[in-house]
């Protein structure tokens, strides 16, 4: 009868004696002149990629994106606010009307910007309304705000389709507050100016001039 061990035994056997003085062959030396040989595939670039695409996750993860130029950023967008230089100005579209003021503020910091907008309900005939304005510090800010609608809406009727924007020059290096008018929720009260103060509280749907 055979057994399992019985071919493994049949197999030849080699020691180190029969090894002896076989890695000076020319055989042997041929082979170890071609392992040398090969090059060396350099692996950095793979680890490059690697941290790119890791830096890239981390932005997309932060819920923002900012690009810009050897000047600075041109442009920021977040869930709450996108701002583009468009024509000499930054154009701030408001995306999320309840989102914090600190959202606004962040986005137009990420621009070169000092500016703090705060939305405040209002009737329907001042969504996108300048309701209040204030500038500080030395500096020109020359501004605007309105509403864009969509195809075929009409802003003064539906004003909730359309996007608040607000406009703020390139140029501008003063500091500047802004409160807006947005379309008040349901039951909301509404933060209307008091046209009957002997001062203006709006002013308007623009600004403009020194400060300083």
């Amino acid at each position: 009868m055979t057994t399992p061990e019985d071919p493994v035994a049949r197999l030849a056997r080699v020691d180190d004696t029969d090894l002896a003085g076989a890695g000076s062959t020319a055989a042997a030396r041929s082979l170890l002149t071609a392992i040398v040989a090969e090059p060396v595939v350099p692996r950095r670039s793979r680890t490059l990629r690697l941290v790119a695409a890791a830096g890239l996750t981390v932005a997309l993860a932060a819920g923002a994106v900012l690009l810009g130029g050897p000047g600075g950023a041109t442009s920021y967008a977040s869930s709450a606010i996108e701002v583009r230089l468009e024509g000499g100005y930054f154009v701030a579209r408001i995306k999320d009307p309840l989102a914090e003021s600190a959202e606004f503020a962040k986005a137009f910091r990420a621009v070169g910007l000092d500016a703090d907008i705060t939305l405040v309900p209002v009737s329907p005939r001042l969504v996108g309304v300048m309701i209040e304005g204030w500038g500080g510090g030395r500096g020109t800010v020359r501004s605007s705000s309105d509403v864009e609608a969509p195809p075929g809406v009409d802003c003064a009727v539906r004003p909730a389709d359309c996007t608040l924007v607000l406009r703020i020059s390139e140029d501008s290096t003063g500091a500047v507050r802004y409160k807006i008018g947005r379309v008040a929720e349901p039951g909301e009260p509404l933060q209307d100016p008091d046209t009957s103060s002997t001062e203006p509280t709006s002013t308007g749907n623009a600004s403009s001039g020194g400060t300083g």
